[in-house]
């Protein structure tokens, strides 16, 4: 550690083809395919955070090489947001943002809870390291937690890989959770929806597929929901490298553990993007649902297939993009059933097949 930054070399510049070297914790002999995926990542420690201008924070973590970009996995304690993230020409990430993703930033990313996949992808190559800290954030708040002599000691764990080389096409697999309220239970009906949504992502070079489909009848009418905790989705998914779970639940609402709010919503992921969190999965609204700001108790299959097309660009790293022109809005505009020409832009294609590539491949062995 020099002049407070923990630096790590070269972590960044790992070729994802096969160049004969051997990774850490691996023989180099006998590597089954889902070992060799799992070694693109490289485990770059364990940080504590500290009192930091009245924030907690980690010490800067300094990567090498990382001028095409890279994937973090971060397990935290708690939650936590990127604070700071820059290289020698740029500051993606200048301040600790409270909230559920940073909104004065270049480059946006979601508090993390519990865990969670964190991607920086500069629309240019640069050259030499980027740096990097992470924050601590309240759970029940989203807010920065301030320093206290009665916080509990608390931490980050970080992995960091380069990122794949962009695909033009790729395959992702939904597989179907279809519980008590579900509007489209029957075989019929669910490939009904999935053949719109492949529709909508066709010009993306995202290219969705059904799995499988299974009934849940655990899942209760209405699931409240948190960025803070996702405890409440959790239980009814079944996580699977390179797969996407759907879950046709009741009534989807975000509620406030602090604020008591309570919003309904036609879909939701636990963060953006959903891969590796707890949780991880596309949520949908069912049958349950009968306020009236949601409309009809059963929505149309064409108007589900956006939600879902919708959801799919969160899950897959996407953001809401807010345009005060409705012509050109996309399906990542907060409501995409009010979308004129219902696509995704070409940056929002590439983004998507970019996290698509990520999904395939393993995370890393921890």
């Amino acid at each position: 550690m020099m002049n407070g930054v923990m630096r790590v070399l070269g972590v960044v510049a790992l070729s994802l083809t096969s160049t004969g070297c051997d990774f850490a914790g691996s023989d180099g002999a006998g590597d089954s395919e889902s070992q060799a995926d799992a070694s693109a990542w490289t485990y770059v420690g364990e940080f504590a955070y500290a009192p930091h201008d009245d924030e907690l924070l980690t010490l800067p973590v300094e990567l090498a090489d990382a001028g095409q970009g890279f994937a973090l996995f971060a397990e935290v304690d708690g939650c936590a947001q990127v604070a700071r993230l820059e290289d020698d020409t740029s500051t993606w990430v200048s301040a600790l943002e409270s909230g559920a993703s940073c909104a004065a930033c270049e480059e946006r990313f979601s508090v993390i809870a519990g865990a969670g996949l964190l991607v920086h992808a500069p629309p240019e190559p640069r050259s030499g390291p980027a740096r990097l800290r992470l924050g601590k954030i309240d759970c029940g708040t989203l807010s920065r937690v301030r320093p206290s002599a009665d916080a509990p000691a608390s931490s980050v764990r970080l992995w960091v890989r380069e990122l794949p080389t962009l695909p033009n096409e790729l395959v992702v697999p939904l597989r179907f959770h279809h519980g008590p309220f579900s509007s489209r239970a029957s075989d019929a009906e669910s490939e009904a929806l999935l053949a719109e949504v492949a529709a909508l992502l066709a010009p993306t070079g995202v290219r969705v597929v059904l799995d499988g489909s299974s009934n849940d009848d655990t899942l209760p009418d209405s699931i409240h929901w948190f960025e803070g905790d996702p405890s409440a989705l959790e239980p009814h998914v079944e996580p699977e490298d390179g797969v996407v779970d759907v879950v046709f639940a009741g009534c989807l609402e975000h509620v406030h553990p602090e604020l008591g709010t309570h919003t309904l919503l036609d879909g939701l992921v636990p963060r953006i993007p959903a891969q590796a969190a707890p949780g991880a999965g596309i949520f949908l609204r069912g049958r349950a649902c009968t306020a009236a700001s949601l409309g009809p108790t059963s929505v149309s299959v064409e108007v589900q297939a956006r939600v879902l097309a919708h959801e799919l660009g969160h899950y897959l790293g996407l953001h809401h993009a807010v345009t005060t022109d409705g012509q050109a809005a996309t399906l990542m505009a907060p409501n995409p059933s009010l979308v004129v020409d219902p696509r995704f832009s070409p940056a929002q294609a590439e983004r998507m097949r970019l996290h698509a590539a990520l999904l395939s491949e393993a995370m890393p062995d921890r």
